[in-house]
């Protein structure tokens, strides 16, 4: 039965102040309220009016899953013209309890913003009743002959096979293979998946595949009660005849290419140790498809990798040593420097253009060779040494270093920032044992870092050191008791992209970004709830921008940069964006950052806002204003007179120059589906803890001074602690200039070529630059030196001079 629920719109008038083209809905949310799955589909009509002067037309609308359609009239929308967009939601078969759905129209409206839908309910089900056709008591095991590969080729598939076995337990594999077949229907096929999907991402009608695997993995695992089972090869049989039958495609390459021929090529080398083998009319369409709907040497980086991996199994099932060897050495190829996408030359990652991607792609990365890398490993196809030193200086130097604990910092994931759980990579247990057998001489290092992760001791065995990827425009600082980096953009490199539905608010994440980390979860699946303009780092209009360009754009700063020396460092960033400019640099020393900003300007009529940081709202804050120390209760702050400092989460924030400082604590809300597409849009909230400075409308030269000091556990600590070593000599529109007289390092910024006097030391820099001078017992004992544009390797006492 179908139901169509509607409701009336109000007219709305036009006047002579009309936009070129707008949609103007009578409403944008609507809820079913509880739906009965055996009622079959519910359909909703959202009315809407062309407010403009010119035609509208609807050029797209991109549900939130394959479980709802859309219907509408493509035609031309004349000015006062009403129309329809009708949504269905198709409950049979599906999972959920809860309908939360986004749809999102696009037109050609002048404002060029996506205009989205909301949808909510719940669902009804019966309890459902399956077929015993794949009843696996109806079967029964085979013996478990004794197996020893003949060549390399059953050598490499029986590591594959071993791996996918390890991923769990026997006695869980073979749990969820029961259920599988219990709810498998006779044609091979399950209800609750959306064979029809059409959807970018979490595509459905790959976990048929996947279910698929599973299913194999009882059926070929010796250890299994299943194995040999005849009722689980017939499932299997079944399934795959359904799906070469369907042929299922996506309009995401990814799945295409990668996902469902990766699942394909695990699902074939389980099956080629079965006992029976699957019929050739099944087995050689799947080879055929694998072989022709992708080719890796058209491809870079991570992507490379993804696609020639299933294309050597696939050789090894055929026993072809060509397909074989160009593959493995497809896979092994991103393993070098490179100029465009994969390792930089700063043992950064970058991955679509010039973006820093050491997370995400640089994680696909990571796996992918550690993984083949052990198959692969005493066979004529493994990795060469020279490739080996290479990969293990990257993931030691480079890769691990992101991750405080088993969290990874936020800005050098990408898109993947607004994905749940992708900061948190858990133990990765499997991943650090293959590596301490594929890179035996770092074992002891390894096992330090799996460590971290296991124990979530974020301190253990932690070094201190300090990084300038010149190639990323990113600047990491690591110290035992905590962790700060800096991610800008420039002309040279692209900013955090979408796409895909995802990262939609994430425009601002590579405009002097900053992750503050003490124990590493501060920002662990934050960013449902976080306000997109308030970026800890930035300094930017109010109001959240939605990300104008899928798959990311060049930045358009000309000057951002830093200079180290392995343990120090200071990065710097000339904004000029969004009607905003600002001149900001980051003084990193061992136990404090020093975050200095000038000639902040503006011309857009908002406030413009500094943020220090936002973070879980973990445990008390604490406030000394100079007068009295107090612990803040929730709710908002705003400090007539700087505070001296304010502590929370073991981090304390100094403020020594008298900014507007606003401080709030509350619960902020939000939901999924706004940062991310395929999610559902129900409303999470969490306590954060927000904290900014606040420029006001429009300001003119304005400037801030800010001090993190993170590892402080406790605000007591807080009565020893002093920061009289740290000097800000300089903060203006020429130059920005801190003194640490414990460290005996002098860190510089100049904007422009000038002179640095404080009475100690002068120092003329004939180009802008960044400069870092070490002095010990009165003597310089070093100077680094770099330029932020990039342009040019400046050289001591030729560019910059002591006097």
């Amino acid at each position: 039965m179908k139901r169509i629920l509607t409701l009336g719109i109000v007219l709305l008038t036009v006047n002579s102040l009309l936009p070129a083209q707008e949609i103007t809905f009578s409403e944008t949310k609507f809820n079913w309220g509880t739906v009965r799955e055996q009622d079959g589909n519910v359909s909703h009509d959202f009315r809407f009016v062309n407010t403009g002067d010119k035609p509208l037309t609807i050029k797209n609308i991109i549900t939130g899953c394959g479980c709802t359609s859309s219907e509408w009239t493509e035609k031309a929308y004349q000015p006062g013209e009403e129309g329809i967009i009708r949504l269905v939601y198709h409950p049979q078969g599906r999972t959920e309890n809860d309908i939360n759905l986004v749809a999102e129209i696009y037109t050609n409206r002048a404002a060029k913003g996506v205009v989205t839908l909301e949808m909510a309910g719940e669902i009804k089900r019966e309890a459902p009743s399956y077929s015993s056709r794949y009843n696996p008591a109806n079967g029964k095991r085979s013996q478990s002959p004794t197996y020893i590969p003949q060549d390399e080729y059953e050598q490499i598939l029986e590591r594959i096979r071993e791996e996918l076995y390890a991923k769990t337990t026997t006695q869980q594999a073979d749990r969820a293979t029961e259920k599988l077949l219990r709810s498998m229907l006779p044609e091979g096929k399950w209800s609750d998946l959306d064979y029809a999907c059409f959807f970018r991402t979490n595509w459905e009608p790959v976990e048929h595949l996947k279910r698929l695997v599973t299913i194999a993995a009882s059926y070929t695992d010796k250890q299994s009660r299943y194995y040999g089972n005849e009722v689980l090869y017939n499932a299997i049989r079944d399934a795959l005849q359904y799906w070469v039958k369907q042929d299922p495609t996506c309009f995401n390459w990814w799945y295409n290419q990668i996902s469902v021929p990766q699942t394909q090529a695990s699902l074939l080398a389980l099956m080629d140790a079965g006992q029976k083998k699957l019929p050739s009319e099944i087995r050689m369409p799947i080879l055929k498809a694998m072989g022709e709907r992708s080719d890796p040497r058209k491809w870079t980086g991570a992507n490379k990798m993804d696609i020639a991996i299933h294309h050597l199994i696939r050789g090894c099932l055929l026993k072809n040593d060509s397909i074989v060897r160009v593959n493995a050495d497809e896979i092994f190829y991103p393993v070098q420097i490179v100029a465009n996408e994969g390792i930089q030359e700063d043992l950064s990652y970058h991955q679509h253009g010039p973006q820093l991607y050491i997370g995400g792609y640089g994680t696909v990365f990571v796996d992918n060779i550690v993984r083949m890398g052990n198959i692969l490993n005493g066979t004529k196809y493994a990795m060469n040494p020279e490739k080996l030193t290479l990969f293990s200086n990257f993931i030691r130097n480079t890769y691990f270093n992101v991750f405080r604990s088993r969290y990874l910092d936020f800005s050098v994931t990408g898109r993947g920032v607004s994905r749940k759980g992708t900061l948190d990579y858990g133990d990765c247990a499997a991943l650090f044992r293959n590596l301490q057998a594929l890179d035996a001489k770092h074992a002891g290092e390894y096992a330090d870092i799996a460590r971290r992760f296991l124990t979530q001791e974020a301190s253990y065995q932690r070094s201190d050191k300090n990084t300038m990827y010149h190639c990323s425009d990113y600047m990491l600082h690591n110290r035992q008791n905590y962790d700060f980096s800096v991610r800008t953009s420039s002309t040279r490199t692209n900013k955090t992209e979408s796409g895909n539905g995802e990262n939609l608010y994430g425009t601002y994440m590579s405009d002097g970004a900053t992750n503050i980390r003490v124990n590493g979860n501060e920002y662990a699946d934050i960013f449902p709830v976080w306000e997109w303009d308030r970026i800890p780092g930035t300094t930017l209009p109010a109001g959240e921008k939605r990300n104008p360009i899928d798959w990311g754009s060049k930045g358009t700063c000309t000057f951002t940069g830093g200079v180290s020396d392995g343990k120090y460092g200071v990065m710097t960033f000339k904004m000029d964006d969004y009607g905003v400019k600002a001149q900001k640099s980051w003084f990193m020393f061992d136990n404090e950052v020093v975050c200095l900003g000038s000639g902040i300007g503006s011309n857009v009529p908002t406030d413009i806002v500094t943020t220090v940081n936002q973070c879980h709202l973990d445990g008390n804050v604490w406030i000394n204003t100079g007068k009295a120390l107090r612990q803040a209760t929730q709710g908002e702050f705003a400090f007539e007179q700087a505070p001296q400092w304010i502590w929370h989460d073991s981090i304390a924030y100094l403020f020594p120059q008298g900014n507007n400082i606003k401080l709030k604590m509350d619960r902020q809300k939000g939901n999924w589906a706004k940062i991310n597409f395929n999610y559902p849009a129900t409303e999470i909230s969490m306590p954060i803890f927000n904290l900014v400075i606040n420029h006001g409308q429009s300001p003119r030269n304005a400037s801030y001074a800010y001090i993190v000091v993170p590892g402080i556990n406790h605000p007591e600590k807080m009565k020893t602690y002093s920061c009289r070593h740290l000097k800000i000599e300089r903060n203006d529109t020429e130059i920005q200039a801190v003194n640490n007289r414990k460290s005996g390092i002098l860190q510089i910024v100049f904007f422009k070529p000038g002179t640095f006097d404080n009475e100690e030391i002068k120092v003329k820099a004939l180009k802008p630059c960044v400069v870092q001078i070490k002095k010990s017992k009165g003597k310089v004992t070093d100077m680094q030196i770099a330029d932020p544009q990039n342009q040019e390797k400046l050289k001591p006492g030729v560019d910059v001079i002591i006097l």
